[in-house]
């Protein structure tokens, strides 16, 4: 039992973090000491503690370390596969947690809005393509991240796109990718890419209201260039076409 601090600095250090944890609460916890945590244990040489500053400054942060490969992290000594692995799993359970409390039933007023909520995640040197969902509201109720591409590319599915948005009862989407090159100016591809997507979501009653295209540390939006419009008064020509030549 802990009664005060002075008997905490008696401690070894080793199980310093555990004790700390059950007396105070794992809040109180220094970002050092939670790592300590999860490594468990250290070497002969170092003790968790240390090898958990050492990441931390080997990395810059948190936010850098979490951002590494399990190969990456497990180049630390006392790092082995298992313990990178669980590193890993403890970013990602945080990083889904953050997601969630950030975009349940978040109303989105403006496609700003939109666009700086998921500036972060859709920083990356692979080609990401995620579906953000909407209730009737404009309220996002989920995202997914649908695929993940090479530098070059992310091939996109229009099944892998709709399915959670069916699944979820979605009224709206937008789908979002990023250019890991820099300009974020959309493609031949990327417009017909849209203009595919939003066709099919007219088929099945949920409405592609955008397309966010990231890269150069600012975003292209199919929306706010008039493309969106473009693009449905080019669906509703096709289908005209078609109910005429029928």
């Amino acid at each position: 039992m802990i009664g005060n601090e002075g008997t905490m600095r008696e401690l070894p250090a080793e199980i310093r973090p555990y004790e700390k944890a059950l007396a105070l609460g794992a809040d109180k916890l220094s970002d050092t000491e939670l790592l300590a945590v999860l490594i468990k244990s250290g070497t002969k040489k170092k003790k968790a503690l240390e090898t958990a500053q050492e990441m931390l400054t080997r990395y810059g942060g948190l936010r850098r370390m979490a951002e590494q490969s399990i190969a990456r992290l497990s180049e630390t000594e006392g790092i082995g596969s298992v313990k990178a692995l669980t590193l890993k799993c403890a970013f990602e359970l945080g990083t889904r947690v953050s997601r969630e409390s950030r975009i349940t039933r978040v109303q989105i007023a403006a496609v700003s809005d939109l666009a700086e909520m998921y500036r972060a995640e859709m920083n990356s040197p692979k080609e990401l393509f995620r579906v953000v969902m909407f209730d009737i509201k404009s309220r996002i109720i989920r995202d997914e991240l649908v695929s993940v591409g090479t530098s070059d590319r992310a091939l996109v599915d229009p099944k892998e796109v709709f399915l959670p948005a069916l699944e979820h009862r979605a009224a709206s989407i937008a789908v979002m990718h990023n250019h890991p090159a820099g300009d974020p100016s959309p493609s031949t591809e990327d417009m017909e890419t849209t203009g595919r997507l939003f066709r099919a979501g007219r088929l099945l009653g949920i409405t592609l209201v955008d397309h966010l295209i990231y890269g150069g540390g600012t975003y292209y939006s199919f929306y706010e260039h008039g493309d969106m419009q473009r693009i449905a008064f080019s669906a509703d020509g096709e289908s005209f076409a078609g109910s005429s030549a029928a």
